[in-house]
């Protein structure tokens, strides 16, 4: 079973002191900026609210997306609060930019969250490198060079995104008594995995070829004796059974053609945010230092010869 994580964007007009319209908060995504750093356009301060509330209070609302796959999808939804009494005891972040993104990147949240993505994304590539093979053990080009080729490229790809997970596991350290994962080692896996998903649907596509448009349209045409006739004397593989055959050739294709495949390459592509936001946590968590300092080693080591 793949692992997924819940993501919910918060809409709400809570009673507090004062009252906000339209307040929103995004949980997990997005750029936290610096510190004192704010917002050239407007005063973004009065959306800067981070409450808890229990789920059953009169008038919040649930909004939830219709789960195509109900073990291996994510259970997105929009939590609309209407007017919502929130007692100030659980208002952790209210209108302060530097504690709005404190309570990820100061703290050890950012971090956690992200490192079970990290697990979630290598158990969800393997996947697909199965996916691959069988593909071409259905068609009957496994042993083709060319397909070899792409299979071996898939394989090395998931195996690094599994070095990469197991790097910033050991790689991690200790922090307010807790060993959490190694900081950069996540943004970079982010940053690395936010291009190589599609590219990794793309090769399983390329493998499938037309495989995955002759498919009959639902279950239901088995229900018709002259379709089913004609599904059995075309559906052939020398691997299994006709009937085998559209069954994984369906799954294939809801894992990398259907709307459900293709709303889970939008989400790995941005679910951390536009790119630009992980090649900035990778750009100021990276040790620049140890890398400079190797530079000033070589240079310190000789100096100008005076050739006069």
């Amino acid at each position: 079973m793949l692992a997924c994580q819940r993501k919910f964007f918060v809409f709400a007009r809570i009673s507090l002191s004062v009252k906000f319209e339209a307040t929103t908060l995004p949980i997990g995504g997005g750029s936290p900026g610096h510190r004192g750093e704010r917002s050239r356009i407007g005063n973004e301060s009065r959306y800067l609210l981070s409450p808890a509330s229990p789920g059953g209070r009169r008038k919040l609302v649930r909004l939830t997306r219709l789960l195509l796959a109900r073990p291996f999808d994510e259970n997105d939804a929009v939590i609309y609060f209407d007017e919502v009494k929130v007692p100030w005891d659980r208002v952790f972040v209210h209108r302060d930019t530097d504690m709005c993104r404190a309570q990820f990147h100061d703290t050890a949240g950012h971090i956690m969250q992200n490192y079970q993505a990290q697990i979630r994304l290598s158990v969800k590539l393997r996947f697909l490198a199965g996916v691959a093979q069988r593909i071409a053990e259905t068609i009957g080009t496994t042993n083709m060079p060319q397909v070899r080729e792409k299979l071996g490229w898939l394989a090395a790809k998931v195996a690094m995104v599994e070095g990469m997970l197991l790097g910033l596991e050991v790689g991690g350290g200790m922090y307010e008594g807790y060993y959490i994962p190694n900081k950069h080692l996540v943004y970079a896996a982010q940053v690395v995995t936010q291009e190589l998903y599609p590219q990794i649907i793309q090769t399983v596509r390329e493998l499938a070829g037309g495989a995955l448009i002759m498919l009959p349209s639902s279950q239901a045409d088995y229900n018709h004796p002259e379709i089913a006739s004609i599904i059995e004397r075309t559906q052939i593989s020398p691997a299994m059974s006709p009937e085998e055959r559209v069954k994984f050739l369906k799954l294939a294709w809801d894992a990398v053609g259907s709307e459900f495949a293709s709303r889970h390459v939008q989400y790995e592509m941005f679910y951390a945010g536009a790119q630009f936001v992980t090649c900035g946590h990778s750009y100021r968590t990276y040790g620049w230092s140890a890398a400079t300092g190797m530079i000033d080693s070589i240079l310190s080591a000789y100096r100008r010869q005076n050739c006069s």
